[in-house]
C-alpha cells in the first residue's frame, strides 16, 4: 500500500514499482480522481487520512505500507491515524517518509512535525523504516531555476553552509527497494547525494555546465520567503521553508551517507549529473513579457 500518490516522490515510487513488476495498491481520497498512472498491477483504493475507519478498510490484508503525507499543520494527526489503522489491520511493516534533521524539538515546524510522527511510529510496536531525504537537487529547477536561468544567480540564505543535496530519483529508487525488501526494519535511513556542497560550489558547477558565469548571492530569510512565494509556494509554506533554511545555514544538512548505494547497489547521482540531465531548462532563453 502506498500513500502520497500525487507527490513527485510518490509518483516516482509508483512508476518504479510498476516497472519492476510488483502488484500493489495505492491509497487515494477519491477514486474518481486517481493519478494518471494506469497499470494492471496497480489497484487504487479509496481512503481518507482524516477518517481512520476508511483507512482500516483500505489496509485490510496489507503487509507493507508506505506513508507519505503532504506538509501541513495536521501532518502528525493524519499520520497517527494511518499508523493506528495499520496496527489494527495487521500491517506488518510501515515505511515513513520524513526529512533529514527531523526532531520533536527542532526550531523548524516542518522538522518538529516529522519528529513527532517518527516517535509515534517507533512507539507503535510496528516494524518500521524511516526515510529522511536531504534537500532535493530538483529544487534548483522547481523553485530557484528561473533565477539561475534568467539572472545567472543563485539566491539562498545559506552563506558558506554545505548540504548533501540528493536527486529525488535516487530517493524514489531507494524507497521502492526499502518497501519491498525485508532487511531494513527499525532503521532510520538518511538519504543524501555523494558530496556536500556550498552555494559557491554550486555556482561553480553551474558556471562550468552552462559556459556562462553564475554567481551566488547570500540573502536574508525574509527575502528567501518572498522569492519562494514568487515561485508559486503558498505564504505559510514559504514561511516554513525560510525557517528550515535558517537551519541549513547552520549546517544541519551538511551530511553525506552511503545509504543509496547500500540499498540500491548504485551510486547516487552527483550534482554534475543532475545538471547534465536538466541542462536544456537552464539554457532556455528568457521568455519575453507580452505587452
Amino acid at each position: 500500500m502506498l500513500t502520497g500518490a500525487e507527490s513527485n516522490t510518490g509518483q516516482r515510487v509508483i512508476r518504479r514499482l510498476d516497472k519492476q513488476g510488483y502488484s500493489f495498491s495505492v491509497l487515494v481520497k477519491d477514486l474518481k480522481k486517481t493519478p494518471g498512472i494506469k497499470s494492471s498491477r496497480i489497484k487504487y483504493v479509496e481512503g481518507d487520512l482524516k477518517k481512520q475507519g476508511s483507512l482500516k478498510k483500505a489496509l485490510d490484508g496489507i503487509e507493507h505500507a508506505f506513508l507519505l503525507t503532504p506538509n501541513s499543520d495536521n501532518l502528525v494527526k493524519l499520520e497517527k491515524n494511518f499508523i493506528d489503522a495499520a496496527k489494527e489491520s495487521g500491517v506488518k511493516y510501515v515505511v515513513k517518509y520524513s526529512a533529514l534533521g527531523a526532531d520533536p524539538d527542532s526550531r523548524s515546524a516542518l522538522l518538529r512535525r516529522h519528529g513527532k510522527s517518527e516517535q509515534y511510529l517507533k512507539d507503535s510496536g510496528l516494524r518500521y523504516a524511516i526515510i529522511r531525504p536531504n534537500i532535493f537537487m530538483q529544487n534548483f529547477v522547481n523553485y530557484f531555476g528561473s533565477d539561475i536561468r534568467d539572472q545567472r544567480k543563485i539566491f539562498l540564505p545559506l552563506n558558506k553552509a554545505k548540504c548533501g543535496y540528493v536527486d529525488v530519483r535516487d530517493t524514489a529508487r531507494l524507497i521502492a527497494n526499502v518497501i519491498t525488501q525485508n532487511g531494513h526494519k527499525k532503521k532510520i535511513i538518511d538519504v543524501t547525494g555523494p558530496e556536500s556542497l556550498s552555494c559557491s560550489d554550486l555556482a561553480e558547477l553551474f558556471t562550468n555546465a552552462l559556459g556562462k558565469k553564475v554567481a551566488y548571492e547570500n540573502i536574508k530569510p525574509k527575502e528567501f520567503k518572498k522569492r519562494m512565494i514568487e515561485a508559486g509556494v503558498h505564504e505559510k509554506e514559504a514561511e516554513e521553508y525560510a525557517e528550515l533554511y535558517k537551519l541549513l545555514g547552520d549546517g544541519i544538512c551538511d551530511e553525506v551517507t552511503d545509504w543509496v548505494y547500500k540499498v540500491t547497489d548504485k551510486q547516487p547521482r552527483t550534482f554534475d549529473e543532475f545538471l547534465d540531465d536538466n541542462i536544456s531548462f537552464f539554457l532556455k532563453k528568457k521568455s519575453k513579457s507580452k505587452k
